[in-house]
C-alpha cells in the first residue's frame, strides 16, 4: 500500500515509517522542517498551506495517516492547518483517512468510557483536549470522500518520552511530591508499539471488516495515580514521599480559586470543571478495538517505564558483594601495636561503648605509663603476649615491616590504621607482607553518620547509575602536627594518602575498572610540600572531579554525586548528608546549613562531654573484638579494599612524581 504519513517527527509516531515499510508499505512522510529520512520513507517537507503542491508528485494514496496539530495553537489554527490538510488528501484521493486524536476529548465525568464515547468540544477543557475535540467534529463535518477512522490513544509511552509525570505531580522542596488530583483515578497508560501496532493493522484491514470508525488505545492493566507516583518514587527517585489530597479537598480549593481568577479577569473561571479529569474516576474499555484489530492491549508498564527511562539497576554498597559476614569469637586480650593519639583518643573509647571488658595489651616504646582505664585492663609490654591472636596497629605505615616481621604467627587477624599503604611499590610490598594473615584496615569513615545515611538512601530510594562525584577537600597544614614524621609531607605523602583518603574512598565506592588519569594540575608550596591538587579522572562507569588543597587555615571536605536519579551530597566537619531531587533550590541550602547547624551542636556537646559525636570506629572495633552490633568485616578486608588502593596509590605516584 502506497502510505502518507502526516507529522512523523512527532514522538507519538517515531518509528511507524520504519514498522510499515518493514511490512511491505511504500510509505512517504510530511514535515514542516527537513528530517533525515534515513534508509527508510521519502521525505517530504514544507508549509502546510502548500502541502497538496508539494505531495502531487505521490500520487493516489492508499492510507493517509495524520499526527499533525499546531503545538500551542488555537483552535482556529488547527482548523486552517485541517483544512490544508483535507485538500491535500482530496487531491491524492486517499482511499482511508486515520487521524490521531486523543483520550482527552472524551467526558471527564462518566465511570466508563469506550469506543462509543461522544468528543466533548467545551470551553471548560484545556487548551489541548479542546483543540482535539475541535479537529474531530471538523474531520467529520469536511471529509467525506472516503471513511474516516479515529484513534483515541491514552498517555502514550515510548523512548524518548519528555516527563512521564507532567500533568499528573508536581515536585515540592525537601523531596515531596504532590499528587495532582484524584489519587484513585486512573492513569490512561499505552505504550508507543501498541499505537503503532493498531496502526499497522488499521491501513491493512478490509474497510468491510471494520465494524468501528473510532477506536481507543488504552491498557486493561493501566495503573492509578498513586500506583504511577508509587512506582517513580521507588524506581526513579522522583521524591521520597508522594502527598496526596482527598478530592474533595481539591474540589473546593478549586472553586475557591475560580472565584479571584473571574473578577481579576472579568471573564468566569470553573477550574474544577477545568480539572474535572484529574478528580472523576474514569475507566477505559477498549474491548471492541481489541476484538476488531486482533489487538492485545495489555503491557508490563512498570517494566516497561524501566526500558524506556533506561534507568540502571540502583548501586549496591561494597559489603553487599561479600558472601558470608565475618563473625570473630569474642577476645578476651587484643595487642595494640602503637598507642599513640588515634589509639587513645579513638580506639580505646570505642572500645569501652562497645562493651569490651578484656585486657588491652599495648607495646609502644614512647609511652611509659599506660593511659587511664576505660573500664578493661591495659597494660605495657616488650613483647607478644602468647595468648594473643588479634592485633590492631596504629604504627605508621613506614613502621610496619619491622611489626610483621617480629609478629608471631600465632597473631593471625590483625587490623591496620589507615593507609594500607601511599605508593605502588609500597602496595605490592604490604601485599607480600600480609600475607597469610587475615587483614583489615580501619577505613572508618565509611560508618560515619552521613555517610551510614547515605547507604540506607540507596537502599531505599534507587539511584540509577553513577554519572559523576566531584570531591573538594580544604585542610590546614600538616606543618603543625605534633607528630614529626606527619610534618614531612612530601615524604610521607600526608595529603593524599592520609589526609584525603577517607574522602577518596567514598567518592571512589561505586566506580569499577581501572582509573585513568586525564587532568592533573600540581602546586608545591615554599617547603616544597604537595600544596594542591587538581585532577579529572575517569573510570568505565563514570568520572571523578578532584580539588585537595592543605594551607588554607580551614578544614572543609564535600563528596557530590551525581547519580541517575538524584543527587546526593556528603559534607563532613560538620557531617551532613542531603539529597537533591530535581533542581537544586533554596530548601536545598536550608537543609545544608540545618545539617550543619545540627553537626556543630553534636560536636560541642562531645567536646562538653554531654554526647558521642562520632561513633565511627565502634562497629568496627565491635566486630574486630567479637562484640554484638559489630559491621562486617569483609567491607574492611584489604582484599576488597584493594582496588581503592591501586587507585589511590595510582593518584599519589603520579602527584609526588
Amino acid at each position: 500500500m502506497r502510505i502518507l504519513i502526516l507529522g512523523s517527527t512527532s514522538f507519538a509516531a517515531q518509528g511507524l515509517p520504519e514498522l510499515l515499510e518493514r511490512n511491505g508499505h511504500k510509505v512517504w512522510t510530511f514535515n514542516r522542517t527537513a528530517v533525515s529520512d534515513g534508509a527508510v520513507s521519502k521525505a517530504l517537507f514544507g508549509d502546510y498551506s502548500r502541502i497538496a503542491e508539494i505531495i502531487a508528485p505521490m500520487g493516489d494514496c492508499d492510507a493517509l495517516i495524520n499526527f499533525a496539530i499546531v503545538k500551542f495553537g488555537s483552535v482556529e489554527d488547527n482548523r486552517v492547518l485541517l483544512a490544508n490538510i483535507v485538500k491535500a488528501a482530496d487531491a491524492l484521493r486517499v482511499r482511508r483517512f486515520i487521524h490521531i486524536s486523543s483520550i482527552s476529548v472524551l467526558p471527564s465525568n462518566r465511570g466508563v468510557v469506550d469506543e462509543s464515547s461522544p468528543a466533548v468540544d467545551q470551553r471548560w477543557k484545556g487548551a489541548y483536549s479542546r483543540v482535539k475535540a475541535d479537529a474531530e467534529q471538523f474531520l467529520t463535518q469536511e471529509w467525506r470522500s472516503s471513511p474516516l477512522l479515529i484513534v483515541r490513544p491514552g498517555f502514550i509511552l515510548g523512548e524518548g518520552v519528555v516527563d512521564p509525570i507532567v500533568g499528573i505531580a508536581m515536585r515540592l522542596p525537601m523531596g515531596f511530591l504532590l499528587g495532582l488530583g484524584n489519587q484513585r483515578t486512573v492513569i490512561p497508560l499505552v505504550s508507543r508499539e501498541t499505537v503503532h501496532d493498531a496502526l499497522a493493522q488499521l491501513v491493512k484491514v478490509p474497510l468491510e471488516e471494520l465494524k468501528l470508525r473510532t477506536f481507543m488505545l488504552v491498557s486493561p492493566t493501566a495503573p492509578t495515580r498513586r500506583e504511577y507516583l508509587d512506582f517513580h518514587c521507588r524506581q526513579f527517585g522522583r521524591g521520597t514521599q508522594i502527598i496526596h489530597f482527598p478530592a474533595w479537598l481539591w474540589r473546593w480549593g478549586l472553586i475557591a480559586a475560580s472565584f479571584p481568577l473571574s473578577i481579576f479577569n472579568r471573564r468566569r473561571f470553573r477550574l474544577a470543571k477545568l480539572f474535572e479529569h484529574n478528580l472523576s474516576v474514569r475507566h477505559y474499555n477498549c474491548d471492541a478495538t481489541s476484538m476488531v484489530l486482533h489487538l492485545d492491549l495489555n503491557f508490563d508498564w512498570r517494566e516497561y517505564m524501566r526500558k524506556v527511562q533506561r534507568i540502571r539497576p540502583g548501586l549496591r554498597w561494597p559489603e553487599s558483594t561479600s558472601r558470608e559476614k565475618v563473625r570473630l569469637p569474642r577476645a578476651e586480650r587484643l595487642l595494640y601495636v602503637g598507642l599513640g593519639r588515634i589509639a587513645q583518643q579513638k580506639h580505646l573509647p570505642a572500645l569501652a561503648r562497645v562493651g569490651f571488658r578484656g585486657v588491652v595489651t599495648a607495646i609502644d616504646s614512647a609511652i611509659a605509663k599506660a593511659p587511664d582505664s576505660h573500664g578493661f585492663s591495659i597494660e605495657l609490654a616488650r613483647d607478644v603476649p602468647q595468648d594473643c591472636a588479634r592485633a590492631v596497629i596504629t604504627a605508621p605505615w613506614f613502621a610496619r615491616e619491622q611489626i610483621f616481621k617480629n609478629l608471631p604467627q600465632t597473631v593471625q587477624q590483625v587490623l591496620l590504621e589507615k593507609p594500607l599503604a601511599v605508593s605502588g611499590v609500597h602496595l605490592e610490598q604490604t601485599r607480600n607482607l600480609i600475607a597469610g594473615r587475615n587483614i583489615w584496615v580501619m577505613h572508618n569513615y565509611r560508618r560515619k553518620a552521613n555517610v551510614v545515611a547515605l547507604r540506607q538512601f540507596l537502599q531505599k530510594y534507587p539511584s540509577g547509575a553513577l554519572r559523576h562525584v566531584s570531591v573538594r577537600f580544604e585542610t590546614p597544614s600538616p606543618f603543625i602536627e605534633k607528630s614529626a614524621w606527619m610534618r614531612r609531607e612530601k615524604e610521607h605523602r600526608i595529603l593524599i594518602a592520609d589526609y584525603a583518603m577517607h574522602f577518596l574512598d567514598v567518592a571512589w565506592l561505586f566506580f569499577d575498572g581501572a582509573m585513568k588519569i586525564g587532568r592533573l594540575e600540581i602546586i608545591d608550596n615554599a617547603r616544597r610540600e604537595l600544596e594542591s591538587l587538581s585532577a579529572d579522572l575517569s573510570f568505565p562507569n563514570g568520572n571523578c572531579t578532584l580539588m585537595i588543597r592543605q594551607g588554607c587555615h580551614r578544614r572543609e571536605a564535600h563528596v557530590h554525586y551525581c547519580f541517575q536519579n538524584y543527587d546526593a551530597h556528603l559534607r563532613f566537619f560538620p557531617d551532613v548528608f542531603a539529597v537533591t531531587l530535581g533542581g537544586h533550590s533554596a530548601w536545598d541550602d536550608l537543609r545544608l546549613a540545618a545539617g550543619a547547624t545540627k553537626g556543630i551542636a553534636v560536636k560541642l556537646a562531645d567536646k562538653l562531654g554531654w554526647a558521642v559525636a562520632d561513633r565511627s570506629h565502634d562497629d568496627v572495633l565491635a566486630a574486630f573484638a567479637g562484640l554484638p552490633g559489630g559491621c562486617d568485616l569483609n567491607e574492611f578486608s584489604a582484599q576488597n579494599l584493594l582496588p581503592f588502593y591501586q587507585h589511590l596509590t595510582q593518584l599519589a605516584d603520579a602527584a609526588y612524581a
